[in-house]
């Protein structure tokens, strides 16, 4: 099946987070959207998303007018994109949140005739509780186990120094983190943001471990199993915890599951699509048809744009 996800302006072809075109746009630096790196495409990013991936900035977009990029939330150098056509304005999200986060300022809704936003949590049962009230509980987490180690999970680009900020500015702790998530790290602090962690394997780890420690490992291996393996070897009680959006809705074998999100919910989503004032919504990434398929039901025009996908998009086709 064709998985090209593309836009044409100027007779340019763009990718959309996708590789398949010589010139592609990369919204943010997580690995299911950075294949084009991997390829070595023309690079259509922000500066911040070049550094994360360790590369120097290209700037392709600058010689076209009709493009611009946009703050997308999410993580740090999130951006979406917008082009000014014949037929009208057509906007692309990537994923995207609509509130701050301490590593990322808000999305800003693109005004647009065509719109093809990330539909990942585009349903009525996808809603994330108040942002601050999670924080206070992962706050009261922290505090209630300080005399234990804590092994928070986090995906290594984005979610892991983004509680890495929520541990030093809310619980005034620096983390243990793993040697990816540390390369990270540095990358985010040539950017401006400063993060205070210790890098597992150095003397200062290997001092903050001797106590009661906070540590941010990748998700696949923290669980009660993980926990108790940690325990066996440390002498002293581990407790375990996420932070996702996916908490909301699924369970997780860890101690503490709690729904901070990057991304937007169904809500947010909702805003976006209306305040655009789109009258083409083209759901677009994970859950995309069930999206569209629910979006049409309250009187949306929308399609999905999912793993298979058509040759090109152009906003006469929106």
């Amino acid at each position: 099946m064709d998985t090209l996800h593309s836009l044409s302006v100027d007779g340019i072809r763009i990718g959309l987070d996708d590789a398949s075109s010589e010139i592609c746009f990369v919204s943010h630096a997580h690995s299911d959207h950075t294949e084009a790196f991997r390829k070595n495409r023309k690079i259509i990013a922000s500066e911040e998303t070049f550094v994360i991936m360790g590369r120097e900035p290209q700037a392709h977009h600058l010689s076209m007018p009709s493009l611009k990029l946009h703050p997308a939330g999410h993580m740090l150098g999130a951006r979406q994109i917008s082009a000014d056509t014949e037929g009208g304005k057509f906007a692309y999200t990537g994923d995207f949140a609509l509130h701050d986060s301490f590593t990322a300022p808000a999305a800003e809704i693109i005004k647009c005739d065509a719109l093809m936003i990330d539909s990942t949590y585009c349903l009525p049962s996808y809603r994330f509780p108040n942002r601050a009230s999670v924080l206070r509980q992962m706050r009261g987490f922290v505090k209630e186990n300080e005399e234990s180690i804590i092994v928070f999970g986090a995906y290594i680009r984005g979610k892991a120094q983004e509680l890495v900020r929520f541990l030093n500015d809310e619980c005034y702790l620096a983390p243990v983190v793993n040697a990816p998530a540390a390369k990270i790290c540095s990358h985010y602090e040539k950017c401006g943001v400063k993060l205070d962690y210790v890098a597992a394997g150095t003397p200062e780890a290997e001092e903050a471990m001797r106590h009661p420690f906070v540590a941010i490992m990748p998700s696949s291996m923290v669980n009660f199993q993980f926990g108790s393996s940690l325990s066996d070897a440390y002498g002293r009680e581990v407790k375990t915890a996420v932070a996702t959006g996916w908490a909301t809705v699924s369970k997780f074998p860890v101690d503490g599951a709690f729904p901070l999100s990057d991304h937007a919910d169904f809500k947010d989503t909702m805003r976006y699509i209306y305040e655009s004032g789109a009258s083409k919504v083209i759901c677009a990434n994970s859950n995309s048809e069930n999206a569209a398929e629910y979006l049409r039901s309250i009187g949306i025009n929308a399609v999905a744009k999912g793993m298979a996908r058509p040759a090109q998009t152009t906003l006469a086709e929106c």
